[in-house]
């Protein structure tokens, strides 16, 4: 069974000017969504004028002379089409499997899909084929569109590496083919001009272009970005565009959750010691796995794959908060910390591990969780990923309180705040402040407490309805019965059944209503109270599948 959708398996990397490291982070990528990932991944040479990507996984000059590839397909097709040919040409007997020991992943596969025949007479072959004839036939199209499902039929993920600028073939790569493209530039302004342009052109494509699929997802990436040296220019550069990048979110042509670093979400360093050759960084080439360059491949390739599982980016409250773990499946996650670490997906192990020690902090053994949430936090921040390091201080917190380290819980909580407040987040920043609020209710600190959660109470009523965690409204309203605010704490559990209601979670509007018929019972004044005690009667007499 695949783990990807089949209108999510096809991804292009495409640069307007050469020279910005493509090929290399196609071939990273590809690597890493099999061997760390455990997926069946084609890459696809598809920059007819250079090819080059077989260079990267050790297919030899005289094997790629023997091979057939995109250009013999279309050479094919064209072919069939004038003869009457009923039987379209298939790529599936061309797609090179990389199987030598020093390039091939442990885990998943990687195959190889060539350019074409790359001998003699290549040059001389590619000069032959005219696209815009060739399309204006009818045959292009259909042939796209049977090469697509050719390769999306055999594989998990389908990696192409794209032409450079704007040409007919280009717009086969970045409009026709793909369900996401990964739009690369180097930091300067003929780069990035050239790939607004793409991008809008992706976006204001019509549906017929793409055969009626939905329009590609984009991601922006900077590449080629000094991390040492004249690093100093690098953020000149990138706070001189940061307002370019975000018009681009407001316009729709990529989105704020897959880029929670706004312009810099995704730098790909400029690694010289890496540029001598065609390299895929692995433990082969080299055993330093927080090397620069290998990270940013590796955070690329991890957002990628959420996207290709169909996995919406992690919501703030849900990483902060995390997800319920009683001890019946507290042996599933420790097994996913075991697997994620044998397929050596470091990120994908802290993810489990934080999971973990959330359900070891809900199982009271707080020792444990405190060293799966400081592990967990290491990597994340050795990998910087910050999002979910401010996830694993906030667990890491809550267990230092629960264990009345309180000294230790509020300064590794106000550590997450500064981060969450750098990223604008205010879901992170609202849920923080309660876990404050709470440390310092535990001490005895009521004014603080309330001090505490009465911010966090502002900053969730100031998220847009639609984004408000409803598990933040909830937590809130209880630790404000918890400090004696009644007058608060029924609010918010208003505000709680109100979204609950509208969102149609019928399981936490009930909560809601019990809730405040017992704050009714213990003395709060509710008007209402008739009608919130007939809404509860009709969710308890509900069938049970509409709970």
């Amino acid at each position: 069974m695949s783990l990807t959708p089949p209108d999510r398996r096809v991804i292009t990397f495409y640069s307007f000017k050469g020279g910005v490291g493509r090929t290399m982070a196609v071939a990273n990528v590809a690597y890493r969504l099999a061997n760390t990932h455990g997926l069946k991944v084609i890459a696809v040479d598809w920059d007819l004028e250079a090819p080059g990507l077989h260079r990267f996984f050790g297919v030899s000059s005289a094997e790629a002379a023997k091979g057939q590839g995109v250009l013999d397909y279309f050479a094919a097709w064209d072919k069939a089409v004038k003869g009457k040919d009923p039987e379209p040409p298939s790529v599936l007997e061309w797609v090179i499997p990389i199987t030598d020991e020093k390039h091939k992943p442990r885990f998943g596969s990687v195959s190889l899909l060539l350019a074409g025949r790359l001998d003699e007479t290549y040059d001389a072959r590619l000069a032959g084929l005219h696209w815009q004839d060739f399309y204006e036939r009818g045959a292009g199209a259909a042939a796209v569109e049977t090469l697509r499902e050719q390769l999306v039929g055999n594989a998990e993920v389908v990696v192409i590496d794209s032409r450079t600028g704007l040409t007919d073939a280009g717009g086969i790569c970045t409009i026709q083919l793909p369900d996401g493209v990964v739009l690369m530039a180097a930091p300067n302004q003929q780069s990035l001009e050239g790939t607004d342009r793409v991008a809008r052109a992706i976006a204001n494509a019509p549906a017929a272009a793409r055969a009626q699929r939905a329009r590609p997802a984009m991601w922006f990436v900077a590449s080629r970005v000094p991390f040492v040296d004249e690093s100093y220019l690098a953020e000149q550069w990138f706070a001189a565009n940061a307002a370019w990048f975000d018009a681009g979110i407001e316009q729709g042509l990529w989105l704020k959750a897959d880029h929670p670093e706004g312009i810099q979400s995704y730098k790909i360093p400029h690694r010289a010691r890496w540029g001598f050759d065609e390299v895929v960084l692995n433990a082969t080439v080299t055993a330093d796995a927080n090397d620069l360059l290998a990270v940013s491949y590796d955070r690329l390739t991890e957002t990628l794959l959420r996207w290709l599982r169909g996995e919406p980016p992690v919501e703030p409250d849900k990483q902060v908060s995390g997800k319920s773990v009683d001890w019946e499946n507290i042996a599933a996650v420790e097994a996913e910390v075991s697997d994620a670490e044998r397929r050596g997906d470091i990120l994908g192990m802290a993810i489990s591990l934080n999971t973990l020690a959330l359900g070891l902090v809900t199982a009271r053994k707080y020792d444990e969780a405190i060293r799966k949430a400081e592990q967990a936090s290491g990597i994340f921040l050795s990998r910087g990923a910050r999002a979910q390091y401010v996830a694993s201080l906030a667990v890491l917190g809550w267990a230092l309180t629960e264990i009345k380290r309180f000294d230790e819980a509020e300064q590794t909580l106000r550590k997450a705040l500064v981060i969450a407040r750098e990223l604008k987040d205010l879901s992170f920043e609202a849920m923080l402040l309660w876990h404050v609020a709470e440390a310092h209710r535990a001490q005895g600190e009521r004014e603080k407490a309330i001090e505490a959660l009465t911010n966090a109470d502002r900053i969730a009523r100031g998220i847009e309805e639609v984004e408000r965690p409803l598990s933040l409204v909830f937590l809130v309203g209880s630790l404000f019965l918890k400090l004696g605010k009644t007058p608060e704490a029924v609010r918010s559990l208003r505000e709680a059944m109100r979204l609950a209601h509208k969102r149609g979670e019928l399981a936490s509007e009930k909560r809601a209503l019990d809730d405040l018929i017992q704050l009714s019972d213990a003395g709060a004044n509710l008007p209402d109270l008739p009608a919130l005690c007939a809404r509860l009667a009709e969710l308890n007499a509900a069938p049970p599948d509409t709970r």
